[in-house]
């Protein structure tokens, strides 16, 4: 993997050459052929610096192999090294080497080499006054309304590379960074990878750094965390009806709250077993996993961190599932067009997750969230901006389906499939209730069923009675006795 300044001194060992010709174009890198035209070349550099930044190698076919600039000749090599002064404006930050390699022919011969830093504050245009942008694999010309979006969004660029003043490198988290520089196949010091990046400056970490390394973000940018909250039912209810039954926060670097996170809804969905065609069982999650997952990257990758007062929400609710991210869709993406157009508001952290091997490069996410939604038979997925300053996306589960598969479970019980038959609509209720919570007081039943304490005691000693139950407390007056399955 490249990293900036790094080139000459890996190529001895062939591995900047073999990741230039064999890794798969997509947002951060691109192969084009010697015998582009300069205004091509200027177009694609461009692109880069209006989205994420990246690599443009010239002297390599799409498929991989070395051309090089020999049947070009020397003009055109010092021709393309000029192609920014010359066809944009302003210049993008950049930098331009020359690699000496040895062509598909096995002759001595030369690549160009372009990083492009992505354009923080202004947009990139041809000598046309023309605006690309690069857009998952491929290079595209902007229309005006798109433009005019991007304009409207560069200030946002800002924040990445912003330096924390009271930071330091004992801000760093260490084992990140190891793992980090072991996806970049680097020998490189933690210091010098950082400074490489852009994410370590006077020995200060950026917001971005502090986002992707800290070891404790949420110091430098309290609302950098992610909240997930469980509740029983399916609204949110307050004071005395409050309904929250999990609230966890995580605020580590961005990598460990995504796989922490991860973790931790994945235990809190639920499983259901229900009887195939063939009459055997068979057990599927509440939600696909890739739909929720991907939409906990998207939200911790591209929200807006400038945004100090919130932070990620993730509400857990019994019939559908809720990620709240602060700032609005980013440059020329709308709700309309987010499933085939991908723009980072934060093309640092998005580059550095991509290269971790959790965020999608080439727009798939969205569209495999839909995708995967329609699999499980469920409803395509929703995504809003209730205040035109955050994104929401719903995944709803089938609670009609959801209640079969429970029963459908709970059948596999010998005793209560062959008792079912006999039970009443209430009693099949509480028994359904009882085997969905793991235990439950008699209030809690009476208050499901909407029935009286005595009619709700009745109905749950007549359960005791056929061994389906039992009662669970130090005494059959002790208030904070429950009823399970027996």
């Amino acid at each position: 993997m490249i990293i900036r300044k790094e080139v000459t001194k890996m190529r001895d060992k062939n591995i900047t050459i073999e990741y230039l010709k064999n890794t798969p174009e997509n947002l951060y890198l691109d192969r084009k052929r010697a015998k582009i035209s300069l205004q091509d070349l200027a177009n694609e550099i461009a692109s880069f610096a209006n989205a994420n930044g990246g690599d443009v190698v010239v002297g390599i076919t799409d498929d991989g192999i070395i051309e090089g600039f020999n049947s070009c000749g020397i003009k055109k090599l010092n021709e393309c090294q000029k192609t920014i002064t010359n066809y944009l404006n302003p210049s993008p930050v950049y930098e331009c080497e020359v690699i000496e390699v040895k062509n598909a022919q096995n002759e001595e011969d030369h690549i160009l080499l372009f990083h492009i830093e992505p354009a923080m504050n202004y947009i990139v245009r041809n000598n046309k006054d023309e605006v690309y942008c690069r857009q998952g694999d491929s290079s595209i010309k902007l229309t005006s309304d798109q433009i005019k979006s991007l304009e409207y969004d560069r200030k946002e660029r800002d924040f990445e590379a912003e330096i924390l003043m009271d930071s330091s490198i004992e801000d760093i988290d260490t084992e990140m960074v190891e793992l980090y520089k072991q996806r970049l196949e680097t020998n490189l010091s933690n210091e010098e990878v950082l400074k490489a990046r852009g994410f370590l400056r006077e020995n200060h970490l950026t917001k971005a750094g502090m986002l992707l390394f800290g070891k404790n973000p949420t110091i430098y940018l309290p609302s950098a965390r992610v909240r997930v909250l469980k509740f029983e039912g399916n609204d949110f209810q307050v004071g005395t009806e409050m309904n929250i039954v999990k609230d966890r926060a995580f605020d580590a670097c961005l990598y460990k709250t995504i796989e922490q996170a991860k973790e931790f809804i994945s235990s809190q969905l639920r499983e259901f077993t229900h009887l195939n065609p063939n009459g055997i069982f068979e057990t599927v999650p509440e939600y696909p996993e890739f739909a929720w997952y991907e939409g906990l990257v998207n939200a911790v990758t591209h929200r807006d961190y400038s945004n100090n007062g919130e932070h990620i929400t993730i509400k857990i609710y019994d019939d559908r599932l809720e990620i709240n991210s602060p700032g609005k869709l980013g440059g020329f993406v709308t709700l309309e067009t987010m499933k085939t157009k991908r723009y980072s508001r934060n093309p640092q952290i998005a580059r550095v997750l991509t290269e971790l091997g959790i965020v999608r490069e080439l727009n798939e996410g969205v569209k495999r969230i839909y995708g995967e939604m329609q699999k499980f038979f469920l409803k395509e997925p929703t995504y809003k901006e209730p205040d035109r300053n955050s994104v929401l996306l719903i995944l709803e589960n089938n609670i009609i389906m959801r209640g079969k598969r429970k029963i459908e479970n709970m059948l596999k019980n010998d005793l209560i499939q062959n008792t079912w038959k006999e039970l009443n609509e209430l009693e099949r209720e509480i028994l359904t209730l009882i085997y969905d919570k793991g235990d439950v007081t008699s209030d809690e039943v009476s208050k499901q069923i909407n029935r009286s304490k005595p009619t709700t005691v009745k109905l749950l000693n007549n359960l005791i009675n056929l061994n389906l139950i039992k009662w669970v407390g130090t005494s059959k007056t002790d208030p904070h006795g429950k009823y399970s399955i027996k």
